[in-house]
């Protein structure tokens, strides 16, 4: 029987000692995107009522990935990389049946009719995403962006000129690796487009 996303996390959290669960705890209050998770709800949380809570706060489809940006945040990378990992195939509810249908996790995702997720959406994320210099600082802190493009990206007058410049510069030079990256950093910022996108 496929593993569920529930599994995985549990798998995850009970390889965290409890400072790592604690460190982990603190990034999810600090994290920037939508929807957020209080202070004053996770703190005196378990293992299992979080895991609960990050499923119904983000969605079982998205509540994995938004576990993975977090971990690496952290720096937990080995952590990080084993959940992505067996988020490879999970299972998702029906939500009428009760039945489980075994779909594609989010290392799976990132490539659609051998064209990456993030050409085949082009131009509606050029469109419509938003905050982009949030998402600057995420890729500059992981490399994808010098100090250079950084500076002649974010000084651009809106949001849409600033993904366009992202799409043809540094998107076109870093590869598949650098637009996973890109999606991941999306997925956490820009959930509910996402999950929109992803539908399709």
């Amino acid at each position: 029987m496929p593993k569920t996303v529930k599994d995985c996390l549990i798998e995850t959290f009970e390889d965290l000692n409890e400072e790592q669960f604690k460190k982990f705890k603190s990034k999810l209050i600090d994290r920037k995107g939508e929807p957020r998770i209080g202070k004053g709800i996770v703190q005196n949380m378990d293992r299992l009522d979080l895991i609960d809570k990050l499923v119904s706060t983000f969605t079982e489809k998205n509540a994995g990935q938004v576990t993975v940006n977090i971990l690496r945040s952290a720096n937990f990378t080995q952590e990080a990389d084993d959940l992505q990992e067996s988020l490879g195939i999970v299972s998702f509810s029906s939500g009428q049946t009760g039945e489980s249908q075994p779909t594609y996790g989010p290392s799976s995702i990132s490539i659609v009719n051998e064209k990456h997720f993030l050409d085949v959406h082009r131009t509606t994320l050029i469109e419509r995403v938003n905050n982009v210099n949030s998402i600057l600082d995420r890729l500059q802190d992981k490399g994808i962006l010098n100090s250079v493009s950084y500076s002649d990206i974010s000084t651009l007058p809106n949001d849409h000129n600033k993904m366009r410049a992202l799409y043809d510069g540094p998107l076109k030079s870093c590869g598949n690796k650098g637009k996973d990256d890109l999606l991941s950093i999306l997925q956490e910022l820009q959930p509910y487009l996402m999950d929109e996108l992803m539908k399709k």
